[in-house]
C-alpha cells in the first residue's frame, strides 16, 4: 500500500474508468458508473460520477478554482485557492465515496478526507486476477475519524487489489455488519491509467442548465 501511495504522487497524469455497485439489504444493488482524468501540472482534474436513475455529479478543477455539479439541484459550487478541499471533502456522499479515493491519493500531500486515511491492521492476503491483470490483495479496516474527539465512526472492513505491475488500485471492496440475513457492501472497480496523453479539451465541463 505504501509503495501504491508513492506510485499515485508520482504520476503526472491519469484516467480510469470503472463501476460502484451498493449492495444493501436482503438482495438489493445499485449500479453507478464514473470516469476520472488528472493532470499535475498544470493542474486540471475531472470526476464525472453517473448514479443509477441518471443522477449525475462532476468536480472539476484548473490551476485557479475546483467547482462542483450536481444535476439533481442544478447547483454549481466554486472553491477558489487556497480554500478548495470542500470541492472533494463534500463530496462523498454525491460520488459513492469515490472522492475519497483515488483523488485523495493523487493529492496525497493535501489534507483531504481519505478512505486510506485510517486503513489499518494490513495484511497482505495473497494475489488475485481482475480483470485479467494479477493483483496483490491487500485486508485491513478503515474508519471514519472525529479530528476533534478522536472518536471513530462509520467503521468497515476493506480489502483493496493493487497491480501488481502498475501499483495502481483495479478494485477496492468495503464491508460493513449488519443485521442477519442483509448485506451492507460497496465494491469499487477501476481500469486505470498511468501517464496517459491528456488533451487539453477533455477537462472543459460546462453544466447542463436545461
Amino acid at each position: 500500500m505504501q509503495r501504491s501511495r508513492a506510485k499515485y504522487l508520482s504520476l503526472q497524469s491519469y484516467a480510469d474508468s470503472g463501476v460502484v455497485i451498493s449492495e444493501y439489504g436482503p438482495s438489493s444493488s445499485d449500479r453507478h458508473t464514473f470516469s476520472t482524468i488528472f493532470n499535475r501540472a498544470p493542474r486540471r482534474f475531472l470526476l464525472e460520477f453517473n448514479k443509477k436513475g441518471g443522477d449525475r455529479f462532476v468536480i472539476w478543477g484548473d490551476p485557479d478554482v475546483f467547482h462542483t455539479w450536481w444535476k439533481t439541484t442544478g447547483q454549481q459550487s466554486d472553491y477558489p485557492n487556497p480554500d478548495n478541499l470542500p470541492a472533494l471533502n463534500q463530496s462523498g456522499f454525491n460520488t459513492s465515496s469515490l472522492a475519497a479515493k483515488i483523488p485523495t491519493l493523487l493529492y496525497g500531500k493535501a489534507p483531504l478526507l481519505s478512505d486510506f486515511a485510517n486503513f489499518t491492521d494490513l495484511t497482505m492476503d495473497g494475489t488475485e486476477d481482475v480483470g485479467g491483470r494479477r493483483c496483490y490483495r491487500v485486508v485491513g479496516n478503515t474508519r471514519d475519524v472525529y479530528a476533534a474527539t478522536n472518536k471513530e465512526v462509520n467503521v468497515r472492513k476493506m480489502t483493496v487489489w493493487i497491480d501488481a505491475e502498475s501499483l495502481l488500485l483495479r478494485k477496492v471492496v468495503e464491508q460493513w455488519k449488519a443485521p442477519p440475513g442483509e448485506i451492507r457492501r460497496l465494491t469499487t472497480t477501476f481500469e486505470p491509467q498511468a501517464n496517459p496523453a491528456l488533451d487539453v479539451a477533455r477537462f472543459r465541463f460546462t453544466p447542463d442548465t436545461k
